[in-house]
């Protein structure tokens, strides 16, 4: 298989120096990062040559208040067309439906089988917005899913809700986590209790003020936490044991020496990465409910669970004083993982949705 990598600008925070390591990494033959709007440099020209037709794009969208966001520009479209009219391709994948209009009665993709990787239920993920209408964003959310000939999703829950529109064009592509280098630390002699790994995305923030103001308090004062990313903006500077560390290139030399990892998530859709990469380095989880949305089986995967602040303090406590308890969470969460994360398994699933009948490495 040949593979064209397309993005937008300012979508995955593009340099030239991340642009060109994704180009040496080999993932992709070819990566295009395309603007959402042409270069403005004289205003008269711009409203004239592009503004008024992209309203009009945008009528023939017919694009809905209160609806999530649509992410389609005339600009995208016309660079996207140009791409296929150069390029005839087998499968066009596109991931969130922000940008499923690209294929809307678009002929330039003729011949292939159109895919949208859905990722979430952005009309869920959406549902705090201003102006939002949950009757709306539903509504579109599936409309913009009919216009293509598959649909992918990573969680149990999101696949069995399309399933009840779209029945055998839905399929369930979890997340996959490629295989941690081997662990070279000594397994008895591990540095932190906690670890806890998280953007500052909007969900993680009211998670993480949850946990320092509500668990935190009720943990054994001598617990050592390592936090890692973005989200420690957003968490108490003076907690003399925690470990702040705001990128990690590795996250196995984080997690392998650390014993238990925290999703004090409370709301969210999908499935949540940090919780599978902890599976994969064989950690028991304490974790809400929402840290075992989208998995197939909410039991025997390493996690305990609870939105109980007092009882979520008490499953780490657990944990960490009961070692028979920890030694049988750690076994399962490495079992669960490699039932249903581990590469090779999720590329059985993509085979079969691609319809091809094996796999070389």
């Amino acid at each position: 298989m040949k593979v064209d990598f397309i993005s937008k600008q300012h979508w995955g925070n593009y340099t030239e120096q991340s642009i060109a390591a994704f180009e040496n990494a080999g993932l992709a033959d070819s990566i295009q990062v395309l603007r959402r709007k042409p270069v403005k440099k004289n205003p008269i020209a711009y409203f004239f040559s592009y503004k008024l037709k992209h309203i009009l794009f945008e009528r023939k969208l017919k694009l809905i208040k209160g609806s999530i966001p649509n992410q389609t520009t005339l600009h995208l479209r016309n660079q996207f067309d140009k791409i296929l009219q150069q390029k005839k391709y087998d499968y066009i994948i596109i991931s969130y439906a922000y940008w499923a209009d690209l294929i809307k009665d678009n002929p330039n993709t003729k011949g292939a089988t159109t895919i949208i990787d859905t990722h979430d239920l952005l009309a869920a993920q959406h549902q705090n917005d201003v102006g939002y209408d949950r009757n709306v964003a539903v509504g579109d959310e599936l409309r913009r899913l009919s216009l293509f000939d598959q649909i992918w999703a990573i969680s149990s829950e999101e696949t069995y809700f399309f399933r009840q529109f779209f029945k055998d064009k839905v399929h369930y592509i979890p997340i996959m986590v490629k295989e941690p280098r081997p662990q070279t630390t000594d397994e008895n002699h591990k540095k932190f209790d906690l670890i806890y790994v998280a953007t500052d995305n909007p969900h993680n923030k009211i998670s993480a003020k949850w946990f320092f103001d509500e668990v935190y308090p009720s943990l054994a004062k001598g617990l050592t936490i390592c936090v890692i990313g973005t989200i420690l903006d957003h968490i108490p500077k003076d907690l003399s044991n925690v470990t702040r560390i705001p990128f990690a290139e590795d996250l196995s030399d984080f997690y392998y020496i650390s014993k238990v990892a925290l999703c004090p998530m409370l709301s969210g859709t999908g499935v949540k990465v940090k919780v599978v990469e902890a599976m994969a380095h064989a950690l028991p989880i304490v974790c809400t409910t929402s840290g075992v949305d989208g998995m197939p089986d909410k039991m025997n995967n390493g996690c305990l669970v609870s939105n109980d602040a007092a009882v979520f303090a008490a499953n780490i406590q657990q944990l960490l004083n009961d070692v028979s308890l920890y030694n049988e969470k750690k076994k399962e969460s490495r079992d669960y993982y490699e039932k249903n994360f581990k590469t090779q398994k999720v590329y059985e699933l993509i085979d079969h949705a691609l319809n091809i009948s094996t796999h070389e490495n």
